[in-house]
């Protein structure tokens, strides 16, 4: 039994650095942004562009500055849970667990029954946004595209493969190009509009606090975090280089390590 184990992994070794070799430059990077270019398009949630319509509505421009003020930010922190997966193999969770003592665990569970508390209010969130944009098309109750939206995405979780919803929601980013498109179109006044992206407008109130809470909480997300990480440790669990197990940078050879 052992013998005939060892050329069938010698053979499918073999095959799957052949197809490395002849697999275009293009579909490389197309594979290794993946879990940033989803992670990203995924802040655009429902609830994130109802907090941004919101303040579009009540404030026009002037929290246009808040863009240059959280993109970095997203990026920087987003880039280091990428980081730290690829070097390690390890998500954020387990990182956190064997870095803090008894105490920091203790405090590190506490953060995390809130983080959970917070992201299923988010789930919710997003969900009935989803079910008021259907109604606000007329296409019925809010409730039901809320509970059907949720259904879909829980059975496509459940019974779907990782590789193949993960080409889904690559393509779907392509969604976010409409932004660019209206803007376009309804944009007249684009002096205004680089004025107040670089100049911030304050105003010191109750209202305008809370919605730059908010701006800064929706851009942010908690979730992105387990987010970028679980998605590049399952990436790199669909490679034939890690097999079941998740192989990390530091025990590849360096000649492949430089590809991710």
């Amino acid at each position: 039994m052992t013998l005939a184990k060892g050329p069938k992994k010698t053979t499918s070794s073999k095959s799957s650095r052949g197809q490395s070799k002849t697999e275009p430059r293009w579909r490389k990077y197309s594979r290794a942004m993946s879990p940033g270019l989803v992670t990203g398009a995924s802040d655009d949630d429902p609830s994130g562009i109802a907090t941004y319509a919101q303040a579009g509505a009540k404030y026009g421009t002037s929290f246009l500055w808040t863009a240059l003020l959280t993109y970095p930010l997203m990026a920087a922190v987003v880039e280091i849970c990428d980081r730290t997966a690829l070097a390690t193999g390890v998500g954020i969770g387990d990182l956190a667990s064997k870095k803090f003592g008894r105490t920091g665990r203790s405090i590190l569970a506490m953060l995390l029954v809130v983080l959970v508390v917070a992201n299923t209010l988010n789930v919710a969130a997003d969900l009935v946004a989803v079910g008021s944009g259907m109604n606000l098309l007329h296409a019925g109750p809010t409730w039901v595209w809320a509970l059907e939206a949720g259904s879909l995405i829980t059975a496509l979780l459940a019974l779907d493969s990782f590789d193949r919803l993960a080409v889904i929601f690559k393509f779907l980013c392509a969604s976010l190009l409409s932004y660019l498109v209206v803007a376009v179109i309804v944009t007249h006044q684009w002096v205004h509009i680089l004025a107040s992206t670089v100049i911030p407008h304050i105003t010191f109130n109750k209202n305008y606090i809370e919605l730059l809470v908010a701006i800064l909480g929706t851009t942010i997300s908690p979730y992105l975090f387990f987010w970028q990480s679980a998605h590049r440790l399952e990436e790199m669990r669909y490679e034939p280089a890690g097999g079941n197990s998740v192989q990390p940078l530091t025990k590849r050879v360096r000649s492949k390590a430089k590809l991710k």
